[in-house]
């Protein structure tokens, strides 16, 4: 049995998938009971379960080997992780693949890299094996913007520099064959897309896949920070992600990891083909 925790999220949906496609037995964990019945639909097991009920996490992990362990950005989330952890280890789960982020160390200078350093060593102080994946942006969050950009023709760039993408898709391929595979165990999985990007080159890709001119607008910390906070975010998780986004202009979110290709022997999904493949949404 595998537990996948988070599993209606952008990583854990795609793992659901991918795992039940190789024949494993899921127990999908949602904090929505009416998320429920759709995740059973897929052919698996699926729980509610909150990350602040022991109990309710000890049962979620009950007779799991593996489980898959994602928390969404907030200032609990190190606490929240926490908890799943104490609940793996009391219900006997052997090993644990954790999300986390690209560049998370006792060494990282930014403030999200210190939140997730922090789950990291607790996991590795667990006794549990672990895997750590560990992403860059997400090509889904471009589908936040959306409607703006099918209606107004602008993508705005909040991050000022070259980012390396990747599809969640992707990040939940090599969790899976961590979760299925051998030989995993103790290893930190980079993860980003084949090609380092900057807000002009979406706009232009964005541009010649809808067949519509889009322009790049940069977007200033203040004004990305406030539509974080408008949008429901606690303040100091939308100054962590600011701070974040402020190291792409120096470069430090361009350098591209080969651990796709090396992990499942195919290249990371290209920006371009997840844009083409999410037309529709950029044009209605």
């Amino acid at each position: 049995m595998i537990t996948v925790f988070g599993a209606t999220g952008n990583t854990g949906s795609p793992l659901v998938d991918t795992l039940l496609a190789k024949g494993a037995a899921v127990r999908a964990v949602t904090s929505d009971p009416a998320k429920v019945e759709n995740l059973k639909a897929k052919g698996c097991e699926a729980v509610t379960a909150n990350f602040t009920d022991p109990a309710a996490l000890e049962r979620a992990c009950a007779g799991a080997e593996r489980i898959y362990l994602v928390t969404p950005a907030h200032l609990d989330m190190r606490r929240w992780k926490a908890n799943a952890i104490e609940a793996a280890k009391a219900a006997g789960v052997r090993h644990v693949v954790l999300a986390t982020g690209l560049g998370a160390s006792p060494k990282a200078k930014v403030t999200f890299g210190k939140w997730h350093s922090e789950t990291q060593e607790l996991l590795k102080e667990s006794g549990l094996d672990w895997t750590f994946v560990q992403p860059t942006y997400f090509m889904q969050n471009l589908l936040w913007q959306a409607d703006t950009i099918a209606r107004d023709g602008v993508y705005y760039d909040d991050l000022g520099g070259p980012v390396a993408w990747i599809d969640a898709r992707d990040i939940a391929d090599v969790a899976a064959e961590a979760l299925t595979g051998a030989g995993h165990e103790g290893k930190t999985y980079g993860l980003t897309g084949p090609e380092a990007l900057t807000g002009e080159d979406i706009a232009a890709i964005l541009s010649e896949v809808t067949g519509r001119a889009i322009t790049c607008v940069p977007l200033s910390v203040e004004d990305s920070k406030a539509a974080m906070i408008a949008a429901g975010m606690q303040q100091e998780v939308a100054a962590a992600m600011v701070e974040l986004a402020s190291i792409a202009p120096k470069g430090y979110l361009a350098g591209i990891e080969t651990t796709v290709s090396d992990v499942l022997g195919r290249p990371a999904r290209r920006l371009r083909d997840f844009i083409v493949e999410n037309r529709d949404a950029f044009v209605q």
